[in-house]
């Protein structure tokens, strides 16, 4: 069973004090608990509130592994696209891709993200 959750609300409250600006971020259900939590923790009302804002979600990489590079570095080409491949030692016989342009001239955005592959796949230059 899926259950969501509703994602937490943050506001940003800012004081200008004789020691300098003070800014923090707070996580509240509305701006009077924001104001309240940062009366208590800096004994000082804050001037400025701005919010609400919802902190973006981190992604969690599917497979954590270790990266280690090699000294090779060679051009090749990749699922059309012209990339630096970056072997490595570990895992064996793969290699860490940074992506140059492409080679149809097609207008595609750049794959974000770790990219692994196996050196099988890559045509090299």
């Amino acid at each position: 069973m899926n259950h969501r959750r509703t994602r937490p609300i943050f506001f940003v409250c800012c004081a200008a004090t004789s020691d300098g600006l003070i800014a923090k971020s707070i996580q509240a259900t509305g701006v009077g608990e924001a104001i309240e939590a940062f009366k208590a923790e800096f004994d000082v009302a804050p001037q400025q509130s701005f919010g609400p804002f919802y902190k973006k979600r981190t992604q969690i990489m599917e497979k954590t592994r270790e990266l280690k590079f090699t000294s090779q570095i060679k051009k090749a080409v990749y699922n059309d696209w012209l990339v630096n491949a970056f072997f490595l030692k570990i895992p064996e016989d793969h290699a860490y891709l940074v992506f140059v342009k492409r080679m149809d001239g097609k207008k595609l955005p750049i794959p974000k993200g770790t990219i692994t592959v196996p050196i099988s796949e890559l045509r090299i230059l």
